[in-house]
């Protein structure tokens, strides 16, 4: 990657000569700022962000890191959020960012980020590009969910998802479902994938016909899509769902046709959030630690940016918590 002293030798100027030209300040002569641009521009120069700030990193009291998450009214990433924000109320400045599950918004909030000198960046889902991760991670921490990256300035956390997604089904199974469907997530993500993966894995050892289909991740379309296949008269059983909002969805869809729940369609969600208790039936869901996972997520991106980190890879195992939705 071209620098600002490459820029220089090119040039035939000074280094300072360059920076003042790039940053618009100090006196230049008009065409040799105009040269100093056009080279720049040719050789595809970026700040180095990472240098600008170092000096401030150093001085600072309080950090200021951002946090993206993909949507922040799934009780998910608003329970993940509280969790980075426990721990970094005291010791950091939180700048949080919904990308609305919008890949193109997501890469340019981290550039967004990065070019206004925070401290370091969490990236709360697994479809960035690993390129994009690659570049920022030149100039500042990065810690990123459900995604590994051998790289010194980058750490991640992992959730189990095939292992989560196999406990959910073959309880299914245990039960006596023998017509599975998985409301699965957009295959693009890579949680999505690895859930379909657990799915499959229980449902093969069972030699059960797997059927997913791909609905996303929001009460409406799991609903939708629910009462689509209701009506077209496929047999069904057990429902394995991508989360929980997804199962809302598709009990209100398997309530409204008739059916009782868990007597004539066992339900399983998956990440246990909050309304699983409240809803009736209580719905029976997949644990992860979506707090626990907030404040390691913090713990461990702080100690990136301080220069002490000694773990780049935690792992958290789910569990199965058993509810009404599934108890026959």
């Amino acid at each position: 990657m071209v620098t600002i002293k490459d820029i220089a030798k090119i040039a035939n100027v000074s280094v300072s000569t360059v920076s003042r030209a790039l940053n618009g300040n100090g006196k230049v002569n008009a065409d040799k700022r105009k040269e100093i641009l056009q080279i720049a521009k040719d050789n595809h120069y970026v700040p180095n962000w990472h240098a600008k700030i170092v000096s401030q990193r150093i001085s600072k009291r309080i950090k200021n890191i951002g946090l993206i998450v993909p949507d922040i009214t799934n009780p998910f990433f608003a329970e993940l959020t509280r969790g980075v924000e426990y721990v970094s109320k005291t010791k950091v400045m939180i700048t949080l960012a919904d990308s609305f599950r919008n890949l193109e918004e997501e890469e340019k909030i981290a550039f967004m980020f990065r070019n206004n000198g925070l401290d370091g960046v969490i990236i709360g889902n697994s479809r960035i590009n690993d390129d994009i991760v690659v570049e920022l991670s030149k100039s500042l921490p990065i810690l990123v969910f459900d995604k590994k990256y051998n790289l010194p300035n980058v750490c991640s956390i992992i959730l189990d998802n095939i292992y989560g997604a196999y406990i959910g089904t073959k309880h299914l199974i245990e039960i006596g479902c023998k017509d599975i469907i998985h409301l699965a997530g957009n295959s693009d993500l890579l949680v999505s994938t690895q859930r379909i993966d657990g799915y499959k894995k229980a449902m093969s050892e069972a030699k059960l016909d797997i059927n997913i289909i791909e609905v996303g991740y929001d009460k409406e379309s799991g609903y939708e899509s629910m009462r689509n296949l209701l009506r077209s008269g496929q047999k069904v059983d057990g429902i394995f769902c991508i989360n929980d909002l997804v199962a809302l969805g598709a009990m209100k869809a398997v309530k409204e046709a008739g059916l009782v729940i868990p007597r004539d369609v066992a339900i399983v969600g998956f990440d246990d959030t909050n309304f699983c208790d409240v809803v009736s039936p209580s719905l029976t869901s997949v644990h992860q630690p979506a707090r626990e996972m907030g404040e390691m997520a913090a713990k461990m991106l702080l100690a990136l940016i301080n220069y002490t980190t000694t773990i780049y890879e935690y792992v958290f195992s789910p569990s199965l918590v058993v509810r009404e939705s599934t108890r026959r």
